[in-house]
């Protein structure tokens, strides 16, 4: 282990003790089987560093981070992209992964893509290229790889590659493919080998598939596409991540808009018990939050599989609220659970508190899923002065108050927080910096607790 690789890891053990002494919980997960992987091949957009903790710091149920794309050069060199994985320009980036790693989300290698040459390699000229791909994997610390195979290989050769991942670390790491969707209902592929036949050959050996539902080869606008893939006989449900755009800037075709995503999602997860998830391509850019917030995706995708966003009921609409002393007369807390968000500037929370409080009472402990919150610019005000820093609690009794999510440099009109496996009767919104600006005034539209 490298002393960066060290210290990361120690740092990461270290923040998560400290959370537990304080009485903080992780990340909340999606369900057991149900996958939020997102792919992570954007590390810098315009010059600036993308981090992924934000799927981690707001409690997104993210579960697996592809980092991509890895190639193996004909001059015996490995790329993460355009640069070597140790080049200066990913020390932050593995200090996070190891940070994400430490809160249970997975950091998988995305090996291949569009660009050319390294499966044939690995095809051709096993013995010469799979020691530098073993050497990433041992080197990064690795929970898995996405072979994403977009050029012809033999099936022979992608058979003896996944064998000879698992003899050399072991039976739990993670083995992942990314066809096209039609490679998984009997229809054309990229790769030149049959999904079918490797399936049967070596399924035990694959952890599940990342089916590309887009850029022509299928589409989440509706189920019909996962459906055929099930129909078809061969990979099960529990196998099969439906993979998505994140951005209509991420391809040429087959985005998919947030709304419906979530009711092809909520559709699917009652269909199929064993539903296997969904997979974002790519992370910097994904919307609803876009690149201000783009862990958006991951928390909206996690509720809509676990009963939020996709139509679960609002167990906060309509229930007793207390707050800080609000700005004005008409801007109670009530006003942050009435249902709406378009009533006017008034049709809020506000408070000049600092910090400022609002507790959602429910009337009764419920399993939650998700809370979303409406910021000020939700309510039609500037941006400027959506919530920044804030905690969000619960409680079953009203004393006892656990840490479900936070937020310290949030953007956003709208955030959402996924609470997979959290019961309470109470929900408290703490509000540490209430704007973008020096403004003092906290502004809560709407808080929304799915459960």
């Amino acid at each position: 282990m490298t002393v960066r690789r060290a210290l990361a890891v120690l740092v990461a053990a270290l923040v998560a003790a400290a959370a537990a002494l304080l009485g903080t919980t992780a990340p909340a997960q999606a369900a057991t089987g149900r996958r939020v992987v997102v792919y992570y091949q954007t590390q810098y957009s315009n010059g600036s560093y993308v981090s992924p903790l934000g799927l981690t710091d707001h409690g997104t149920g993210a579960t697996d981070l592809l980092i991509g794309a890895f190639h193996l050069n004909s001059d015996g060199s490995v790329h993460l992209n355009d640069d070597p994985p140790g080049d200066p320009k990913f020390t932050q980036m593995w200090s996070d992964v190891a940070t994400m790693q430490a809160h249970g989300v997975h950091a998988l290698g995305m090996v291949g893509g569009a660009a050319q040459g390294s499966f044939q390699r690995l095809d051709t000229q096993f013995a010469t290229y799979y020691p530098l791909l073993k050497n990433v994997v041992s080197t990064y610390h690795l929970d898995g790889l996405d072979l994403d195979v977009e050029e012809s290989m033999s099936l022979a050769g992608i058979e003896r590659l996944i064998d000879q991942l698992h003899t050399d670390f072991g039976s739990g790491f993670i083995v992942t493919l990314a066809p096209v969707a039609t490679a998984l209902d009997g229809g054309g592929n990229l790769s030149g080998f049959s999904y079918d036949q490797l399936y049967r050959d070596r399924a035990s050996s694959i952890s599940w598939f990342n089916a590309q539902f887009y850029c022509g080869w299928g589409s989440l606008a509706n189920t019909s596409g996962y459906d055929a893939i099930i129909n078809h006989g061969v990979v099960p449900a529990s196998k099969v991540v439906a993979g998505t755009l994140t951005n209509p800037a991420n391809c040429g075709s087959g985005y998919v808009d947030p709304a419906t995503l979530t009711s092809t999602l909520g559709t699917l997860s009652a269909k199929y018990a064993d539903f296997g998830g969904v997979a974002g391509w790519e992370y910097f850019n994904s919307e609803p939050g876009g690149t201000a917030a783009p862990w958006q995706w991951a928390a909206t995708v996690n509720a809509a599989m676990n009963g939020g966003s996709s139509g679960a009921t609002d167990l906060a609409l309509g229930r007793p609220a207390t707050g800080s002393t609000p700005c004005n007369a008409n801007e109670t807390p009530d006003k942050a659970v009435n249902g709406s968000v378009s009533g006017g500037t008034s049709d809020k929370f506000c408070s000049l508190a600092s910090p400022a409080q609002l507790t959602i009472d429910l009337g009764a402990t419920h399993a939650l899923s998700s809370v979303e919150i409406d910021h000020a610019g939700a309510g039609g005000e500037s941006a400027s002065w959506d919530t920044r820093a804030y905690t969000l609690q619960v409680s079953t009794d009203g004393t006892t108050w656990t840490t479900a999510a936070q937020a310290t440099a949030n953007t956003a009109d709208t955030t959402t927080h996924a609470l997979t496996g959290t019961s309470a009767r109470y929900v408290r919104l703490n509000v540490t910096t209430p704007t973008q600006t020096t403004d003092p005034a906290t502004r809560i539209y709407e808080v929304k607790v799915f459960g």
